[in-house]
């Protein structure tokens, strides 16, 4: 198909079914991943060549930029120490109980191992997208953008220790020093080119007057030019993108705050054209014969979040709504944990299980793109942070 017809049919086919979702009370998310389902596996329309991995660089290099627009010092010296300890214990519950949970059904511990280590991450952006959508403003909100934003690189680190046990489990080599700096040089490189960028750019637009249209051309091509780089080097694309927004509203905040705006005022038709990327791409033929792994995985992982954050939010005094509907508002699934999942089929194919983890994290993955903007919705109305337009 004709790309600028496909992409005009997404975008009219996204808004009218979001018009007709918000009706309902829903999210217009749904809308977007529905507009997907239609027209690729309804109709078995193709989406042209390099359009899933262009807007999904796109949308993910200005997602994790806004996300690390949001750790300000002020925030951070407010709500850090309680982000921590939300962070460190809904990581490590969520890990040990879709661990029990698969262990339960299949009895394949390294299975249940390296699917455990996978679990935590969340993906970012269909998170913020529920958030814009209602235009969620509150501590809820904040603390579960920041939390979004930093498990990503826990769920690296907790997968890096999962694939050294599981090779172990399973009679192969596995040196614990050299599967940690894998991920210390994703995480750490990742840390220093979007803090470099970041520190260059404030730097850059302390010294040059610059209008709102230079504003917002600058901050889409450093965004998209930093997840460029990110690739290239192979270091943690998302976080070196937040990163590059933590810099750069610690040292030039009016630009940030102002780059901010900017951005949001597009992110409606990218984030329509990205999850309908997604849409298109969910099978669930998988589902048949894996279904009982796959629901134990999407119980576990959800249970674990929910009782994670809880008691992460009962450790950390937190207030009562965060305790209650934060997990709840962390379900999505995507990115980092695919990626992951991809690195573990090949560094496990030799062991029988690279097969098996690909087309359970891609099965599961479609089942939370569906679930999770409910379960955020949820969240938020219940939290009082919704905009009384959008209730």
């Amino acid at each position: 198909m004709n790309i600028y017809v496909f992409v005009a049919l997404i975008l009219l086919l996204g808004f009218i079914i979001g018009r007709l979702l918000r009706r309902i009370g829903l999210t217009e998310v749904l809308a977007y991943l529905t507009a997907g389902l239609i027209i690729g596996p309804v109709f078995g329309v193709k989406a042209p060549e390099h359009f899933e991995s262009l807007i999904t660089a796109t949308t993910l290099a200005l997602v994790g930029y806004m996300v690390g627009l949001s750790f300000s010092f002020d925030f951070l010296k407010k709500m850090g120490r309680k982000i921590l300890i939300i962070l460190t214990v809904e990581v490590l519950i969520t890990s040990f109980v879709v661990w029990g949970f698969v262990y339960a059904v299949t009895k394949n511990l390294p299975l249940a191992i390296i699917l455990g280590s996978l679990a935590p991450a969340t993906a970012p952006a269909g998170t913020v997208a529920v958030f814009r959508d209602l235009r969620a403003r509150g501590t809820l909100t904040n603390v579960a953008i920041a939390i979004v934003g930093l498990d990503d690189a826990a769920g690296i680190i907790i997968y890096s220790i999962g694939l050294v046990w599981v090779k172990m489990l399973l009679g192969g080599k596995a040196s614990i020093l050299s599967s940690l700096l894998h991920p210390a040089w994703e995480i750490f490189g990742a840390i220093a080119l979007g803090g470099g960028i970041g520190a260059g750019l404030s730097y850059i637009t302390r010294k040059v007057r610059l209008s709102s249209d230079h504003i917002f051309v600058i901050s889409i091509a450093i965004a998209v030019l930093c997840w460029g780089l990110a690739e290239m080097i192979g270091v943690s694309t998302i976080l070196a993108c937040m990163v590059l927004g933590a810099m750069l509203i610690n040292l030039n905040g009016h630009i940030a705050n102002h780059s901010n705006k900017l951005i949001d005022s597009i992110m409606t038709p990218i984030f329509i054209l990205f999850f309908a990327a997604i849409g298109m791409e969910i099978n669930f033929s998988q589902f048949v014969s894996i279904w009982p792994v796959v629901l134990m995985y999407c119980a576990g992982r959800s249970v674990g979040k929910i009782i994670g954050c809880g008691m992460g939010g009962v450790l950390s005094k937190s207030e009562p709504k965060i305790t209650r509907y934060l997990g709840i508002a962390l379900l999505n699934q995507a990115g980092v944990a695919v990626g992951l999942a991809f690195l573990a089929t090949q560094q496990l194919s030799g062991y029988g299980l690279g097969g098996i983890i690909i087309t359970l994290m891609a099965t599961t993955t479609a089942l939370f793109q569906i679930i999770s903007p409910l379960g955020t919705q949820y969240a938020v109305k219940r939290a009082g942070e919704a905009s009384a337009s959008n209730l």
